[in-house]
């Protein structure tokens, strides 16, 4: 095969072409900086007299003259101030949060927000949604709740975070749904987003949660469970215990010794002790020692004595770590397991209450 010959002028041509390109990129980049730089000035000088009216209003110490300003904003100002407010709502309660809504509905953001929900653009629908959401618009969970579904995975996330924000009770079986997987790899929905959801919707869905217990995807009878314990829902403990009785999942069965732990209930320390032997999957077992701990009464104290000789050394040290940071019950019940087979666990405990208690005491 002969030698390629190429032509010198081709090369120099291919040169210029390069140096040609670099210096249309660098111009590039720098004009955009240059741009970019003077809108940031030019915004800072539209917002810097707004800002000190946006402070006053959000810390509470506003008399109306601020809100009032806020409200009568015209044209630019208007967008410029509008992500601000909806940022401070996120972090403000009470008067100064309503202060603040009114001067966004004087500017007809939930109007623009409902209409938002269904727009081509994600976006748009996660800031509309999350807007809705900050704003406390009682009635505009029904706008939010299809969004659960929808086919941008931010959106569906915000959307849940929402509703938890609006408090609809009758958002909650939606919200449970978008936990299993759904048409076109929809739902699926993070645990930890529509557990924190559902707790915000407080009491009144304590129920529809109950009956998700029943229902046939692991996923939602973890999520269930799991809100459950930490909304304090003790009308549905019944469900707990009898899931705990037939429930197979070892993700559902951690949650559950979970829950029933954070419910507190003395009389669960025989439920919690069944999900602590041997023929459990490791995580349940160690789900159901930290819940006796939370129980801390002396029929879990016990058990989690009896627990420290365990053949499974993980366990052992787990029971022994929960008993002494239960103060002195829980330090004696270690110091009565220093010799024999559950030596190895008690020693770990004691030298980790030394490590608490570097100057002494068993409290």
């Amino acid at each position: 095969m002969g030698e390629v010959v190429v032509q010198p002028w081709l090369l120099r041509l291919s040169l210029w072409i390069m140096l040609a390109t670099f210096v249309v990129l660098t111009a590039t980049i720098i004009a955009a900086r240059v741009t970019r730089s003077r809108r940031e000035r030019a915004l800072v000088r539209r917002v810097g007299p707004l800002r000190e009216d946006v402070l006053t209003l959000v810390s509470g110490e506003d008399e109306g003259g601020s809100a009032t300003r806020l409200s009568e904003l015209r044209g630019q100002s208007v967008a410029l101030v509008t992500p601000m407010l909806v940022g401070y709502l996120s972090k403000i309660r009470g008067t100064p949060a309503q202060r603040v809504v009114d001067v966004l509905v004087a500017h007809g953001l939930v109007r623009r927000a409902r209409a938002g929900v269904t727009s081509w653009s994600g976006t748009r629908r996660a800031r509309s949604v999350w807007a809705l959401g900050v704003m406390r618009i009682r009635d505009a969970a029904a706008d939010v709740v299809p969004r659960l579904q929808d086919r941008d995975r931010g959106v569906a996330v915000t959307s849940a975070r929402s509703l938890g924000m609006l408090g609809d009770a009758a958002a909650a079986e939606a919200l449970l749904a978008a936990v299993a997987p759904g048409r076109r790899g929809r739902g699926e929905l993070p645990v930890w987003v529509v557990v924190e959801a559902l707790v915000g919707l407080g009491p009144q869905a304590a129920d529809t949660v109950g009956r998700a217990l029943e229902g046939e995807d692991a996923s939602t009878r973890a999520v269930a469970a799991m809100t459950i314990g930490r909304a304090q829902h003790l009308s549905q403990t019944t469900r707990l215990r009898e899931l705990a009785g037939r429930e197979e999942d070892p993700t559902v069965l951690a949650a559950l010794a979970e829950a029933i732990g954070e419910l507190g209930q003395p009389a669960d320390t025989v439920v919690l002790t069944t999900l602590t032997e041997r023929d459990q999957p490791r995580s349940v077992r160690l789900a159901a020692v930290r819940a006796l701990g939370e129980l801390a009464d002396p029929g879990a104290i016990s058990a989690l004595g009896a627990l420290l000789g365990d053949t499974d050394p993980r366990i052992g040290e787990l029971a022994a770590d929960v008993l002494v940071a239960l103060g002195p019950a829980g330090l004696a019940e270690v110091e009565g397991h220093t010799g024999g087979d559950a030596a190895a666990a008690a020693d770990y405990g004691l030298a980790m209450h030394a490590l608490r208690h570097p100057v002494g005491g068993r409290g």
